[in-house]
C-alpha cells in the first residue's frame, strides 16, 4: 500500500484510483451504519475522500493510511449527523447569511438580497435552504421538523412573493429558476474574483455541496495554469492555489507578511488573535507563511492556515482550517522521554528488504537496502501514560510461490497494441495531474463521446475517469509503465484464477523478462477472489528477501481474459542486481542509534463518539528531523532512513 499512497502523493491517478476502488466498500458500509441511508452514507464517503486526498500529504506514517482514513470518515459522518440535528441554530444561520448577502458589494444583487431579507422567517428559511444550499424538501422538513407539504406550502409561497417584490424592483418579469441562478451565480462571481481568473481559462468544475461550501476550477492549456478555489458556507475562501500571474519587481518579505496577513485578517478576522506565525520559508520565486494556534508551546495538530505569496506580492495559495475557541491544557505531569528510547531498545526488530529513492529519502543513492524495522520505531505515544496509541493490523503473513514457468508471446510494439486499444477508441488530450516530468500520460475514449456540459463534481470525476483508458509511458525508454481501463468489458468467456495468471505471467514474460528471475506470485486468501477478475501480485525477491512495495500488480477479467489494470515495480532491475546482503549487522550491534530524538507534539484525536469538538491529546513521536518519518534503520550500518515526502 506505501507504493500507492507515495504514488497518489504524486498526482498519479492510477493509484488514487486503486485505493479508491480497494477502500470505498468498506467506507460505505461503515457509513451507512452511521447515517443509516444509502445516499447520506455515499455523500460522507465522496466527501471522506475528498478530504483524505486533499490532505494526504500531512500523513506522517503511509503505512497508517486505512486508519487515518477510516477516522476522517467518523468525523465526517458526525459532522453530517450534526448538520442535520442543528435545527436551533439553523435560522441564526440563515441570518447571518443574509446579513453577508446584504454586505456583498455588488449591485446586480442587491435586489435579491432585499427581496429574499423581506420575506417572512418561515418563507426566508425554505427559500435559503431551497435555493442556496441545494437541500431537498424532504431534507428542509427533517431539519425543521414539518411536513413536507408546509415546506412545498412556504416555497411556493416565498417564490410567488419573492417574484413580485423582484420584478417591481427589477420592473422587469422574473422567471423563478433566476433565484437559484442569482444565488449560485454571486458564489461563482466571489471565486472568480479571488482568483481572477485568466480570460482563456476553461471552466472544469463548479460544485455547490450541501452545507453551502462550494468549489470551482479552472484550468488553462497547460498543467502549470489554473485556478481551484472551495468556499466555506460563508463565501469566504476554504481552500485556493492558482497559478501565478502577476509579474514585476521583488517585493520585501516584510510587503509578503502584511499581504498575507491581509487576506487572512478580510477572510477571517478572529483568526489572528488564536493564531502564531509558525514558519516562514522563502522559495525559488514565492514565500510560505504558515500560521498556526500555539498551547503551550506546540501548534495544536489540524489548526493551521497556509498562504505563499510571489515575489511581485501575488497569493497563490491559502488553505485554512480553523482554530479552537476551548484549546487543551498542558498535561502536569509527562513520561520520561528516556523510557520510550529504552523501551525501543530492547524491543522485537524484524529484519527485510525496501526500496528508497535518494531524492525522497536519507539514502546515499537509490536502490535496494537491508533494513531493520521495530513497531515501536514508528509508533505515537500518550506522552502522559507512555502507551503505544497505533492499533497495529493483526494481518497474517502473507505467502508466496515461484513464477510459472511460461512462454513469452509474439510481441507487439504499438503502446495502443499492447494496452488493447482498437478502432473503436481514440486518443485525446487531457491535462496531466501527474507531477513527475519522466513520464508520459495517454488517454483513450470511445470515438465520438461527449462529455457532460454538468461541471457539478460527481460529472467532473465522470468526465475523467467514465469510459476512459489510461496509461503512463516512460519518456527515456519508452516502455509501458502502467495502464487501466475504467471502461466495463462484457464476455461470455468463464476463466478460472489459473487461466487468469497464465495470462498475467505470459504478459510479464514478453514485456519484462529481465524481471522474472526476481519474482513470487502472492499467494490469496479466499476472501481476496473475485467472480468476475483475478487481481495478482507478482513481488520482487532477492537473496530470499521480499522487497516491501515492489511488484507488479494486475487484474485480468474473468469475461474476457483481458488486462483491466498493469502496473510495474518502482525499481529497475540493476537495483535488484545490485543488493547484497552479505555486509548486514545484527541489530544489537548497531545500537543505540544516533541522532534518535523524541518528540512532543498534540494531536487530534478523531471521535469515535459524537462529539462536539475535536479533541487533542499531547503524545510522543520518535524522529531523526523535523518533517519526516521514519523508515527504518541500515542493516550495514546503523544509519536511520527517514522520507521527507
Amino acid at each position: 500500500m506505501d507504493q500507492y499512497i507515495q504514488q497518489a502523493l504524486a498526482g498519479d491517478e492510477i493509484a488514487i484510483w486503486h485505493i479508491t476502488t480497494m477502500h470505498k466498500p468498506r467506507l460505505l458500509a461503515i457509513a451507512y451504519t452511521y447515517m443509516k441511508n444509502k445516499q447520506d452514507a455515499e455523500d460522507v464517503v465522496q466527501e471522506t475522500l475528498i478530504k483524505a486526498f486533499g490532505a494526504l500529504a500531512q500523513l506522517k506514517e503511509p503505512k497508517y493510511f486505512a486508519t487515518w482514513l477510516y477516522k476522517i470518515l467518523i468525523r465526517e459522518s458526525f459532522f453530517a449527523i450534526k448538520k442535520k440535528k442543528r435545527t436551533e441554530l439553523l435560522e441564526l444561520e440563515i441570518m447571518e447569511q443574509l446579513q453577508l448577502l446584504e454586505q456583498e458589494n455588488s449591485e446586480d444583487y442587491s435586489e435579491l438580497h432585499n427581496a429574499v431579507a423581506s420575506l417572512k422567517k418561515d418563507y426566508q428559511t425554505a427559500i435559503v435552504l431551497h435555493y442556496f444550499y441545494d437541500f431537498k424538501v424532504f431534507e428542509i422538513a427533517e431539519m425543521l421538523g414539518k411536513p413536507n407539504n408546509t415546506i412545498k406550502m412556504h416555497l411556493h409561497r416565498g417564490r410567488k412573493a419573492l417574484r413580485v417584490n423582484l420584478e417591481e424592483t427589477m420592473q422587469q418579469p422574473l422567471q423563478q429558476k433566476d433565484v437559484k441562478r442569482m444565488l449560485k451565480q454571486q458564489l461563482f462571481d466571489l471565486a472568480q474574483q479571488y482568483g481572477n481568473v485568466s480570460a482563456h481559462y476553461e471552466l472544469e468544475l463548479e460544485d455547490y455541496h450541501e452545507g453551502g461550501i462550494a468549489s470551482f476550477m479552472w484550468k488553462g492549456q497547460s498543467k502549470d495554469e489554473g485556478v481551484f478555489i472551495r468556499l466555506d458556507d460563508k463565501g469566504r475562501l476554504d481552500d485556493f492555489t492558482k497559478t501565478p500571474t502577476k509579474e514585476g519587481a521583488a517585493i520585501t518579505e516584510e510587503k509578503k507578511l502584511e499581504i498575507a496577513e491581509r487576506l487572512l485578517r478580510e477572510q477571517y478576522p478572529e483568526a489572528l488573535s488564536y493564531y502564531t506565525l509558525l514558519e516562514q520559508k522563502k522559495k525559488e520565486s514565492s514565500t510560505s507563511f504558515k500560521y498556526g494556534q500555539v498551547v503551550s508551546g506546540f501548534p495544536l495538530d489540524g489548526f493551521y492556515c497556509l498562504i505563499e505569496v510571489t515575489d511581485p506580492g501575488e497569493v497563490i495559495h491559502f488553505t485554512y482550517t480553523g482554530y479552537m475557541e476551548n484549546p487543551p491544557e498542558m498535561p502536569k505531569e509527562l513520561y520520561p522521554t528516556e523510557r520510550i528510547l529504552n523501551a525501543l531498545y530492547e524491543g522485537d526488530w524484524s529484519l527485510c528488504a525496501e526500496s528508497f529513492n535518494k531524492e525522497y529519502d536519507s539514502v546515499p543513492a537509490s536502490g535496494i537496502y537491508a533494513i531493520y524495522k521495530s513497531e515501536l520505531l514508528t509508533q505515537a505515544y500518550d506522552a502522559v501514560t507512555g502507551k503505544p496509541l497505533f492499533d497495529y493490523d493483526d494481518e497474517s503473513k502473507r505467502s508466496y510461490v515461484p513464477f510459472p514457468k511460461v512462454e513469452a508471446l509474439p510481441k507487439k510494439v504499438k503502446i495502443e497494441e499492447i494496452v488493447g486499444i482498437n478502432e473503436e477508441w481514440e486518443q485525446y488530450e487531457e491535462v496531466s495531474m501527474c507531477m513527475d516530468e519522466a513520464y508520459e500520460e495517454l488517454n483513450w475514449r470511445p470515438k465520438g463521446w461527449q462529455d457532460s456540459k454538468d461541471k457539478s463534481y460527481e460529472y467532473y470525476i465522470k468526465n475523467r475517469f467514465e469510459n476512459r483508458v489510461k496509461a503512463k509511458v516512460d519518456k527515456r525508454t519508452k516502455r509501458l509503465d502502467s495502464f487501466i481501463w475504467f471502461a466495463e468489458i462484457e464476455g461470455e468467456a468463464k476463466l478460472s484464477e489459473e487461466e487468469c495468471l497464465q495470462i498475467a505471467a505470459q504478459f510479464i514474460q514478453t514485456y519484462y523478462p529481465e524481471y522474472t528471475p526476481y519474482l513470487h506470485v502472492e499467494v490469496k486468501d479466499e476472501e481476496d477472489i473475485e467472480a468476475n477478475r483475478a487481481i495478482f501480485r507478482f513481488v520482487v525477491q532477492k537473496d530470499g528477501f521480499f522487497v516491501e512495495n515492489e511488484f507488479f500488480h494486475m487484474n485480468i477479467s474473468k469475461k474476457t481474459g483481458d488486462i483491466l489494470m498493469f502496473l510495474t515495480p518502482n525499481i529497475a532491475v540493476e537495483y535488484i542486481e545490485k543488493f547484497d546482503t552479505k555486509a548486514i549487522k545484527p541489530v544489537k550491534e548497531l545500537l543505540p542509534l544516533k541522532g534518535l530524538k523524541v518528540k512532543l507534539e498534540w494531536s487530534k484525536v478523531y471521535w469515535e463518539t459524537e462529539k462536539d469538538e475535536d479533541e487533542m491529546r499531547f503524545i510522543y513521536r520518535i524522529q531523526m528531523t523535523d518533517s519526516a518519518f521514519i523508515k527504518g534503520v541500515n542493516a550495514e550500518c546503523g544509519e536511520i532512513i527517514y522520507s521527507l515526502i
